[in-house]
């Protein structure tokens, strides 16, 4: 399972897409003369982006994003300067290739601007809510179950609890905190 990689001056190499996205990544920046810590992704030759630099998890085999014998572009990905507040914004997607096709140009910025609309709703969609720590979580889920077993509670199962009181699909280590907690409500 291979993809063909375009870059340089008409060059062009053979990737195995067998294996890791963080393998490839090293591999393909190796290949083009990239420092390994630049950021980097793939485009097809339309322009459309792979966004293999956003893969939540790069142990992720790459055959699952890329397919098998197509033709990519690798493009280096420049983001804000780092230590502003705006460091992890979308500033450009350059191809490595001598003379970029205008129309492969306007696609990368096209995406380029899309991505960075988004990140910018959903930071102000978050502007002002803190995310739930564990210990909110963990307490809120201990009152319900103190309410529960105290008789003050009478949502029963619908509210997301078992036969006993704990919430489902509760780890050991939750039902272990939460017993503790229920014991020192009773003492």
């Amino acid at each position: 399972m291979f993809i063909c990689i375009k870059h340089g001056d008409n060059r062009q190499f053979l990737a195995n897409i067998n294996c890791s996205i963080l393998l490839l990544t090293h591999y393909l920046r190796d290949k083009v003369g990239l420092h390994r810590t630049d950021p980097i992704d793939l485009c097809e030759e339309n322009g459309t982006l792979k966004l293999i630099f956003l893969v939540k998890f790069p142990e992720d085999n790459a055959s699952k994003f890329l397919t098998a014998r197509g033709t990519y572009y690798v493009c280096k990905v420049e983001r804000g300067t780092t230590g502003t507040k705006n460091e992890h914004s979308y500033r450009a997607f350059h191809p490595i290739i001598k003379f970029p096709p205008q129309d492969l140009l306007d696609s990368l910025r096209n995406q380029c601007e899309f991505l960075e609309k988004s990140r910018l709703r959903v930071l102000k969609s978050q502007d002002g809510k803190k995310p739930p720590t564990m210990e909110s979580l963990l307490s809120s889920m201990a009152n319900q179950v103190v309410g529960k077993s105290s008789g003050k509670s009478g949502a029963g199962l619908a509210s997301g609890l078992d036969e006993e009181g704990l919430p489902r699909k509760a780890t050991t280590a939750t039902k272990a905190r939460l017993e503790a907690i229920r014991k020192e409500k009773h003492r």
